[in-house]
């Protein structure tokens, strides 16, 4: 993603507004703000990505099914299952179909 698309999409655009609909903007552009700060102060030097997780995210259930430790056993997975509602959810699933047949 662009510098350009980054501020479009925190800022919207330049269009006149009215102002009801320039407030709402600005609460959502707020709440947009904070969460992209609160995601830029919890990187790491080392992070995986979706893909990354996604390719051992059934190994990870299965360990946290039988009890183990994942997030000693598996940090990177377990930091990015916090950082990432999309991986999280996917887990979640995972985590009850695992847990269901057992």
């Amino acid at each position: 993603m662009k510098i350009k698309q980054i501020f479009q999409w925190l800022f919207g655009s330049n269009n006149q507004k009215s102002s009801s609909s320039q407030n709402r903007m600005q609460v959502g552009n707020s709440a947009r703000m904070q969460k992209m700060m609160a995601m830029l102060s919890n990187t790491q030097d080392v992070e995986l990505t979706c893909d990354e997780v996604f390719a051992v995210l059934d190994q990870f259930a299965e360990l946290a099914a039988q009890g183990e430790d994942v997030s000693e056993l598996m940090p990177l997975v377990q930091r990015h299952l916090d950082m990432c509602e999309d991986c999280r959810e996917e887990y979640k699933v995972l985590e009850k179909i695992i847990l269901s047949t057992a």
